[in-house]
């Protein structure tokens, strides 16, 4: 029987600090409140309400600068770093544990599975950090972001998961670990930040790194 894994990329797989960090880097340039323009900037980036009907990353990535330039009373100034912010995002590393692991789950028969809320142009690069092979499954093939229900839809149908040849690991709550629920998809959290659950939605189980999953698994 062929085993299944499925992945969110972004906190769960790759440290997506330096992509936040790039924007705070421009708020110093520029003298604004940096702190705040990394809220601000994460904020916009969360909200579903920026990704309907379906655009680009790197579209909604650009509106974000935009809307950070409207929030400070600003002119042009965080959107000129629309190519630094992207060029960051590119170059995600993984955190320590995951190439091993990952070769780990893969010595253990399962096939590894991307979805990740990114698009074509930006993908590549850090499905390449990796160093395994992933299929991979991006917004953009789907024109949807998570939680949309029809992405994990979508993937869902293309391999017929089941609960006895399928696990879904992430770090996002609200954007991977909820909408597996509502597929009655068994789910792993990967809660490196120690964040609360916000529903009373349960995964199946709770880690704070990679590996920890290997138990549940072999």
């Amino acid at each position: 029987m062929q085993k299944f894994l499925t992945f969110d990329c972004y906190g769960t797989l790759l440290h997506e600090e330096p992509t936040y960090d790039a924007v705070e880097h421009a708020a110093k340039v520029i003298g604004v409140d940096h702190k705040l323009a990394r809220q601000r900037f994460s904020e916009y980036q969360s909200d579903r309400n920026n990704m309907h009907p379906y655009q680009d990353y790197s579209i909604l990535t650009r509106n974000n600068l935009i809307h950070l330039d409207y929030q400070f009373g600003l002119n042009h100034q965080f959107e000129k770093y629309y190519v630094d912010v992207l060029t960051a995002h590119r170059s995600l590393t993984p955190f320590p544990e995951v190439i091993s692991t990952l070769q780990q789950f893969i010595d253990c028969g399962y096939k590894l599975i991307m979805m990740s809320n990114s698009s074509w142009d930006i993908i590549d690069a850090n499905a390449k950090a990796l160093q395994v092979p992933f299929d991979i499954w991006t917004a953009e093939d789907v024109h949807a972001y998570k939680p949309d229900l029809h992405f994990f839809k979508t993937v869902d149908e293309h391999y017929g998961f089941t609960p006895e040849n399928h696990w879904h690991i992430a770090e996002g709550y609200p954007s991977d670990i909820v909408p597996a629920d509502k597929m009655n998809w068994p789910s792993i959290w990967v809660n490196r930040p120690h964040n609360k659950a916000t529903t009373d939605i349960k995964p199946t189980h709770m880690i704070e790194t990679l590996d920890q999953a290997l138990p549940y698994l072999n």
